[in-house]
């Protein structure tokens, strides 16, 4: 295993977001910063609480790992496919490195990412809101499986696109909603029997779920079940660009 080329190409992804961090890291901390102040203090005022919990408390959770998921995706889909637009991609195949280290540098590029934002928002948020804290360690390992979930799936998306429109296709009408359904903003109990058992087939619910019961120590679903979903949903998406990247399957665009 050639230590020094993987670590460079990490550290390229790394530099690719952190040259741009008014562009990648800020607006998604501005973002949230807006709807805690909308949705937390006007929306708060009608709900008073959740779960124990005031209103704009219970929504941070969701509104993190919301910065984490879109970032960490986007950080993949962009950077893959850019590398597949300029056949930039060549260069690595051609370098010392196994198929795995080529896609596991966009993964932790992504990871990187994610963490940055999550911690941005935490911090900035802590200036408005006092919020606790569960489990910091748990909190960053629920982030970081979440962000290689994602990262996984923007460099499937970036090998599948013909397009730009194609990468934003899946954030802007996928992604996105299932995010808002994903229960950042409400808690699933609060839905009739039946759109619960909906909201539990989506993947985003777990992600947030798993951030909730680390920031505040409350789940809505079995905490550590919502943990193995994602891991395993990683696992999946992480095995299944690896066997397409070896295959040379639309690598060059």
């Amino acid at each position: 295993m050639n230590v020094t080329p993987f670590l460079t190409l990490v550290e390229r992804e790394a530099y690719r977001f952190l040259r741009l961090f008014k562009q990648t890291v800020m607006p998604p901390v501005l973002m949230t910063l807006l709807f805690i102040l909308v949705f937390g203090y006007s929306l708060g005022r009608s709900i008073k609480q959740i779960q124990g919990f005031d209103y704009i408390i219970f929504i941070l959770p969701g509104l993190a790992q919301m910065g984490v998921i879109q970032h960490a995706y986007q950080n993949a889909a962009t950077s893959f496919y850019l590398a597949r637009m300029e056949r930039s991609i060549e260069n690595f195949l051609v370098a010392p490195l196994s198929y795995i280290q080529i896609i596991s540098s966009f993964i932790i590029g992504s990871i990187l990412r994610g963490l940055t934002v999550g911690i941005c928002i935490l911090v900035m948020s802590s200036l408005f809101v006092d919020f606790p804290i569960t489990s910091l360690s748990w909190l960053f390992l629920s982030w970081f499986v979440t962000a290689a979930l994602f990262g996984a799936l923007g460099i499937l998306v970036a090998m599948l696109a013909e397009s730009w429109d194609h990468v934003a296709l899946i954030s802007n009408f996928i992604l996105i909603p299932l995010i808002y359904l994903g229960g950042v903003f409400y808690s699933i109990r609060m839905l009739p029997p039946f759109w619960q058992k909906i909201s539990l087939l989506n993947p985003v619910f777990y992600a947030i779920d798993s951030t909730r019961f680390a920031l505040l120590g409350k789940s809505e679903f079995t905490w550590y079940l919502s943990f193995l979903i994602i891991l395993f949903m990683a696992f999946i998406f992480l095995l299944v660009c690896t066997i397409l990247f070896r295959r040379g399957f639309k690598i060059i665009n």
